[in-house]
């Protein structure tokens, strides 16, 4: 079997600096490394080989410096490397990587391709789905768990969802992208370096997979970055060193509540019901949003998408249309209308397999094709990512991931703002092509009030789009479970949460600390050192390699503030924090502070804090 490993060599992101005064992004003395989401791709790749004839190639794109990450994989096991390097591949977005790395893949046929799940510096992912679609082979994403079965050359994963987890069969070649979980962390040792240096890195250029030049670079990227915003820190940084636990409680409630009035005060919130002017019927330049539903009905997140669909119709003057999978009932249409839907599309895909499958791209990518509206919205999650990603791949539409929020400029483009290198820039990206294709991250955005009593202001039109059969093999979906503490949608809509790390001792606290959580309304969450632990489940993790979540309130019990888990919480409205060391970094990354054992100080916090978090878990 041959198994190619995608890899990036990325800037360690936790060492980049910035000038906030001159808004500049301070590159110089930055040490880059191998994603370490591809590393754990590389390690998985290795540990496959069970013959004599396997083979695993890595394959990375990037300036002549990326050889230092390619040794390193040699080091670790890889039997041969790839550097596809070239002046034309600078400015390359997510497809135009896709399309490099799918042409020199095309030489190679692989069996089964490998990447990380996202790399640390862009961190949306959607070059192993886009890659695959290129490539006209099925993938399989957020995979923690993979078996090759030789007999029958398929192999079934293990694909974390946001409540749990499917098990998924796929004919082989195909693509996996995998995150933690899938192998064990590994790191080469100087003699491992050493022996790798020896041996020999193929080098491609641009002119040998092509005599298109257009296709890379610039050139070949249907999105563009039209400048950065640099997102300066605003926490407070009090810390109470106060002996006595019920006073330290007392003193952070204080300020807890001082500080929420403060921020509302300042907020000037756009009044999403200000226009209530629809345009039902016009379809020119109409807005989709693709529907998610969950265990409860319509998620959260496809009424925050409705919201902005409807925002970004003031200027559009057009329609707004939510597509749903599945069977469509009446409650569930006049739901969706209610929240701004002017049309429901409906796709069965009871023959097509599951949303993350071809059957379901190919379906609703001509629906897109035939209809060509402004934009497609999608959610940042497994599905809505996988879909997103191979839509465009299919299309060679610019697709931004991740984005936080929407505007239209006076040139009527759509910007799409990204966060990038950790949340401390905000990028906003427009793109070349239509329909603008758009993930939004869920819990940052606010669903329009709904008509009086759940009612659809009109009758929404609907229409059905027709199934098309896949071309080619597919995924096929075994089995799917719900795990009750792997909620993480739930995570992403909580107003406050509780995060608890490796300071609180051990999973036979968890009983007592979840027993507090819940008696004030909150969601715990939590960091990648206790998710590798196993104490916590992945889909409740926060950070870099976790989700990022907006509660008015986040309590940091135990947590030491790495720079990995604290992007995740940029957003929060306050932080609180306990701690014991009085250095522990996430101090810094809080605006109130408690210096103690959580032992002592977070059960006589949660009681102080109770009457202020009554409110707050009851928000919108």
């Amino acid at each position: 079997m041959k198994i190619a490993v995608c890899a990036k060599y990325v800037p360690v992101v936790s060492r980049i600096q910035f000038d906030y005064e001159k808004k500049t992004i301070i590159r110089e003395g930055v040490p880059s490394e191998v994603n370490p989401f591809d590393l754990l791709a590389l390690v998985c790749g290795v540990e496959l080989k069970s013959d004599p004839r396997d083979e695993v190639l890595v394959l990375t794109m990037g300036p002549p410096q990326a050889r230092e990450g390619l040794v390193e994989c040699l080091a670790l096991g890889a039997d041969r490397a790839q550097l596809l390097t070239d002046r034309a591949l600078a400015g390359s977005d997510t497809l135009a990587t896709a399309r490099a790395l799918a042409l020199a893949l095309e030489a190679e046929q692989p069996d089964l391709i490998i990447c990380g799940r996202n790399s640390s510096d862009a961190e949306t992912g959607q070059v192993g789905p886009e890659l695959a679609e290129l490539l006209g082979i099925p993938h399989i994403s957020q995979v923690s768990e993979l078996e090759y079965h030789k007999d029958r050359n398929y192999i079934v994963a293990r694909r974390v969802t946001d409540d749990g987890y499917q098990l998924i069969e796929c004919p082989l070649p195909a693509l996996v992208c995998v995150t933690e979980g899938i192998a064990p962390e590994r790191f080469a040792d100087p003699e491992e370096l050493e022996q790798a240096r020896e041996k020999p890195i193929k080098e491609t250029s641009c002119a040998q997979l092509s005599s298109d030049q257009n296709l890379f670079g610039l050139a070949g990227s249907p999105t563009w970055v039209e400048d950065i915003r640099l997102v300066e820190p605003s926490r407070l940084g009090v810390v109470i060193a106060e002996e006595d636990p019920a006073v330290a409680a007392q003193q952070v409630a204080e300020h807890l509540r001082r500080r929420l009035a403060e921020l509302a005060a300042a907020e000037s919130p756009a009044d999403r019901s200000a226009d209530p002017t629809r345009y039902p019927g016009q379809r020119e330049k109409s807005i989709w949003v693709v529907s998610e539903s969950g265990r409860d009905g319509l998620r959260q997140v496809t009424l925050e998408m409705l919201g902005k669909a409807r925002e970004l119709s003031a200027s559009t003057r057009s329609e707004v249309a939510a597509v749903v999978f599945g069977n469509a009932s009446s409650d569930l249409v006049n739901q969706l209308a209610s929240y701004g839907a002017d049309r429901v599309f409906v796709l069965d895909n009871s023959s097509l397999g599951p949303v993350c499958g071809r059957g379901v791209v190919q379906s609703l990518a001509e629906a897109i094709t035939a209809a060509q509206p402004y934009a497609v919205l999608f959610a940042s999650t497994p599905d809505g990512r996988d879909l997103a990603s191979r839509i465009a791949a299919r299309l060679k539409l610019g697709l931004t991931g991740d984005a936080i929020d929407l505007e239209i400029n006076d040139k009527d483009q759509l910007v799409q703002l990204k966060p990038a290198l950790g949340g401390n820039v905000i990028a906003p990206i427009l793109s070349k092509t239509l329909p603008n294709l758009v993930t939004l991250r869920p819990g940052l955005l606010s669903p329009i009030a709904p008509e009086e009593g759940g009612a659809a202001p009109l009758e929404p039109i609907i229409e059905t789009i027709t199934p098309v059969p896949c071309e080619g093999a597919d995924i096929t979906l075994l089995e799917e479970h719900q795990q009750e503490q792997a909620d993480g949608v739930g995570l992403t809509q909580a107003q406050v949460v509780v995060g608890v790390g490796m300071g609180i001792g051990g999973p036979e606290n968890l009983a007592q600390i979840q027993a507090l959580v819940q008696s004030v309304g909150a969601s715990l969450a939590t960091t990648r050192n206790v998710v590798h632990s196993g104490w916590l489940p992945h889909q409740i993790q926060v950070g870099i390699s976790g989700r990022t979540i907006a509660p008015q309130v986040y309590l940091a019990v135990g947590i030491r503030g790495a720079f990995n888990h604290t992007v995740g919480i940029q957003k929060a409205g306050v932080i609180l924090a306990i701690n014991r060391n009085h250095r522990a970094a996430i101090f810094k990354a809080a605006d109130y502070g408690i210096v103690g054992g959580w032992e002592e100080y977070l059960p006589p916090l949660i009681e102080a804090l109770r009457p202020v978090l009554a409110h707050v878990a009851k928000a919108p």
